[in-house]
C-alpha cells in the first residue's frame, strides 16, 4: 500500500489548483492510495510481446492545402478577450513565485 501524507495531498492540491477544506484532506488522501496501488498493480502485468499501442482506432490526419488570409485586427481580437492590458490580452499568471 502506498503511504501518502497531509503535505504530499496539499502539494497535489496546490499543483492542481484546487482548494480542499480539512475534511476533504483524507478522502482525496484514500482516493490517491488506491490510484497509485492500482498504478503500481499494473506493474506486474506480463506484456511480453505485446505491441504498443498509439491509438485505438484508425485515425488518419485530414490534410488541406495551406491558404492565407488578412489577418484579424488587433482591435476586434482585443474587443473579444475578456480582459486586456494596454494592446495585449491579459492572462492569469501561471508560473512563477506563488504558483
Amino acid at each position: 500500500m502506498s503511504e501518502i501524507d497531509d503535505s504530499a495531498v496539499q502539494k497535489v492540491a496546490s499543483l492542481a489548483r484546487l482548494h480542499l477544506e480539512p475534511e476533504e484532506r483524507e478522502a482525496v488522501r484514500q482516493d490517491l492510495v488506491r490510484v497509485l496501488d492500482h498504478v503500481q498493480s499494473l506493474a506486474s502485468v506480463d506484456v511480453e510481446g505485446v505491441e504498443p499501442l498509439n491509438n485505438p482506432h484508425e485515425l488518419s490526419n485530414a490534410l488541406r492545402e495551406d491558404t492565407t488570409s488578412a489577418p484579424l485586427a488587433t482591435d476586434d481580437v482585443l474587443d473579444l478577450a475578456p480582459a486586456t492590458h494596454d494592446a495585449w490580452i491579459a492572462v492569469p499568471k501561471v508560473l512563477g513565485e506563488g504558483s
